[in-house]
């Protein structure tokens, strides 16, 4: 089998450089491709292009367009490469990876006709499990519940069921609706199938799009409950955003989402309008909390 990797830098060149040193060696890797995201920060595409040798290519986006553009950026680039390859990861640079997770995620898609997207288990730096691994498609009715903090404590018990349980975890093999982006492998041929990413969202939701893509095709996605991986989360989206910004992205990702991909009626969207505002008004007492706790 052929492999390659996509990873997305942006402002995050101490991450990526140290993530790209620990597996530039890894045999189950045949290529590496770094796009650095149109980084803000001076010289970080000229001290990341520095990592390159003939298995690493250091590559820069037109712009800074998210994770799908910049992802769909390398993705493109590695078709270009014209080598038939058969898998393909898509990773953060704020991860830590062994060598041995890369090859069993391979070999659980080699043996699976139905499985097109495969991760392992995501643990945070102390490493414990973190929550949102995996979870269930987002319909609107749980999109509504978990637009507001008050909706969430009203309807916990609802919002509950749209996760999967600790004991599902404890499952060799999940097989789930949605993986983090933070990393997965995918079948190359599929990903191509499906166009890649939707590079209409900026950030957030990216999973849901592409697992509502798969399922269309009568494939789904797979955790290896036994394998690892660590991340060290948000630390690149924190540094390049403050929490206002981000929800912001967040409600614009999920009305996307919901009307492109679910289908919501005009009254949904009216509805999810009006607990877009009231969630705006929950972040005037939440940000300041949140900057509280942080001290």
């Amino acid at each position: 089998m052929k492999t390659a990797i996509i990873i997305l830098n942006y402002n995050s060149k101490k991450d990526t450089i140290k993530y790209v040193s620990e597996i530039k060696d890894y045999k189950v890797l045949d290529t590496i491709i770094v796009v650095d995201n149109n980084s803000s920060n001076q010289n970080e595409f000229e001290d990341l292009k520095k990592l390159e040798n003939d298995k690493v290519y250091v590559i820069k986006s037109d712009k800074n367009g998210g994770y799908s553009y910049g992802n769909n950026f390398g993705l493109r680039f590695l078709e270009s490469l014209n080598q038939n390859y058969d898998y393909v990861v898509i990773s953060n640079p704020d991860v830590e990876v062994k060598e041995d997770v890369f090859e069993k995620c391979f070999n659980e898609l080699e043996n699976n006709n139905k499985i097109a997207v495969c991760a392992p288990l995501m643990l945070d730096s102390n490493g414990n499990r973190i929550r949102r691994c995996s979870w269930k498609l987002r319909t609107p009715k749980i999109d509504m519940i978990n637009s507001t903090r008050l909706n969430q404590l009203l309807f916990y018990k609802l919002f509950k069921k749209s996760e999967y349980l600790d004991e599902d975890f404890k499952k060799e093999k999940l097989e789930v609706d949605c993986v983090s982006g933070a990393f997965f492998v995918i079948k190359f041929n599929i990903f191509k199938q499906i166009n890649y990413f939707d590079e209409n969202v900026f950030l957030f939701y990216e999973e849901d799009i592409l697992a509502t893509k798969l399922k269309k095709l009568g494939l789904s996605e797979m955790s290896l409950n036994t394998v690892t991986f660590k991340h060290f989360e948000s630390r690149s989206i924190s540094k390049a955003m403050n929490y206002f910004n981000k929800m912001k992205i967040l409600q614009n990702s999920k009305m996307y989402y919901q009307k492109n991909y679910n289908n919501i009626t005009r009254s949904q969207e009216i509805l999810f309008t009006i607990l877009n505002y009231w969630k705006r008004f929950e972040l005037l007492f939440e940000i300041p909390i949140r900057k509280l706790l942080k001290k």
